[in-house]
């Protein structure tokens, strides 16, 4: 087999069974990892535009408005009015859904720990620098900038080396 094609395969498999993990260990909580997705980002960064939310979430579709109308329905989000124009409509979470994206980031949470027990003590930034050498070219590595520094805005610091230890 081809290694390129072999890599891409390993990819898209580890990709597949990751987002596995994260709906079984999602499911008690009551959302899909899509809508855990969308309810962190509209959490880091609201008050947000349906549009803006589209430009940082993976997903098949570009458009999420039918993602963002189940969560407006099951009370997580709501839709606001623009400060700066009364036209646009702004995404943010009710207090439902500010709860709801704890319990999700503590889900999350418990999948990135036993993937990091599985890795041990494996230096995987070559590989991260390789695949986003690989994004290079891809509309994709410009959302996982924009993901990363609006991850690395909504947390509180951590101690430098644990931050060393997972960054990424």
């Amino acid at each position: 087999m081809d290694e390129l094609l072999e890599l891409a395969l390993c990819l898209k498999a580890a990709q597949r069974g990751m987002e596995r993990a994260m709906n079984d260990a999602l499911e008690p909580v009551g959302v899909t990892a899509a809508q855990a997705d969308a309810i962190t980002v509209i959490g880091q960064a609201e008050p947000l535009s349906l549009k803006s939310l589209g430009d940082l979430l993976i997903a098949e579709a570009g458009h999420p408005s039918r993602l963002v109308d189940r969560l407006v329905q099951a009370g997580w989000v709501e839709r606001g009015g623009s400060a700066d124009d009364r036209r646009r409509i702004v995404l943010s979470l009710t207090p439902e859904g500010r709860q709801l994206r704890k319990r999700i980031e503590a889900a999350r949470q418990d999948v990135l720990d036993l993937a990091r027990q599985l890795l041990g003590e494996r230096d995987i930034e070559p590989t991260l620098r390789l695949l986003q050498e690989m994004l290079v070219h891809t509309p994709y590595k410009e959302l996982l900038y924009r993901r990363r520094e609006l991850f690395e805005g909504s947390r509180p610091r951590r101690p430098a080396a644990r931050a060393a230890n997972e960054r990424g």
